[in-house]
């Protein structure tokens, strides 16, 4: 089987990179990521190909395009690419940031690196019977891996995870901690959509639209009467702001101050599964 193909070993070794640069976090590290990862799909896809039984030249010279490898395996081998959309997106910032000068924001590096490792994940499971985190320790560090692992985070006891990321990650941590406030959010939204069927529906986009950013949460709090200092609201306040600020690349927080934030969100989870249970007794009390 290809695990032991020099472009198997050459894709995974970039992707094994990309999560290095990852960690790393610094703005010049940010392009290397969207280099890697791109090239790391590009191989895996003309070792697919290789396996296949297919040439990847076109003449002597000149091996396939990667829009080339994609057309072969979907049209003529009736490969499914899982995420095949973001990886198209991918390539395009790949061919993008090769004829400028310029870096991509964290947001969207988090993005890319995201929809690449979903990528891995299946299409090596699906064609080659692999693990990619099993994998990926033949081509990266523990404390690499590791890192990169912590980076998602389901419930409250995994926020832990994300205060050990900040010591190599601070961006990543706090961008993850704020994805999962977000996700906290948008199940009370569902609470509220599916029990205000009787609410206009323009009434019903324009308020649950406000509720997806943590900014309306104090009004969530003061409707449902959970008990909320003004203190609590500020730091909401300055938790969205720092996340603004580090995910378009304008700033990038301290590894203290984003610990800081991160605790906070575990202390608020008391009072958001208090308005969960709350919203679920009166669901469409926001809009009375």
């Amino acid at each position: 089987m290809a695990y032991e193909s020099p472009l198997f070993q050459s894709s995974l070794d970039l992707f094994a990179h990309s999560i290095e640069h990852f960690n790393s976090g610094t703005e010049r590290d940010r392009k290397f990521v969207i280099l890697h990862l791109a090239n790391s799909v590009e191989l895996i896809f003309k070792d697919l190909l290789l396996d296949l039984g297919e040439s990847i030249y076109k003449n002597p010279k000149e091996t396939i395009s990667i829009a080339g490898a994609i057309s072969t395996l979907t049209k003529e081998k009736g490969i499914n690419i899982p995420h095949l959309n973001k990886l198209e997106l991918l390539i395009d910032e790949r061919n993008s940031l090769q004829h400028r000068y310029g870096f991509p924001n964290e947001l969207t590096t988090i993005f890319y690196m995201e929809a690449t490792h979903s990528f891995f994940r299946d299409f090596l499971k699906s064609n080659y019977a692999l693990e990619i985190d099993d994998v990926l320790t033949e081509f990266i560090s523990d404390e690499d891996l590791a890192a990169f692992q912590l980076r998602t985070v389901s419930n409250i006891h995994e926020l832990d995870k994300l205060i050990k990321l900040t010591k190599v990650h601070p961006v990543g941590a706090l961008l993850s901690a704020y994805a999962y406030l977000e996700k906290q959010l948008l199940e009370i939204i569902m609470i509220i959509q599916d029990n205000s069927e009787h609410i206009p529906a323009r009434e019903r986009r324009h308020l649950t639209g406000r509720i997806t950013t943590p900014d309306f949460l104090p009004k969530m709090f003061q409707t449902y009467e959970v008990d909320f200092t003004g203190k609590e609201e500020r730091t909401i306040r300055e938790l969205r702001m720092i996340r603004n600020q580090a995910a378009h690349g304008r700033d990038e927080p301290e590894q203290k101050k984003v610990s800081e934030l991160i605790k906070f969100i575990k202390s608020i989870e008391p009072l958001l599964e208090e308005l969960t249970n709350k919203v679920k007794d009166n669901p469409t009390k926001l809009f009375e």
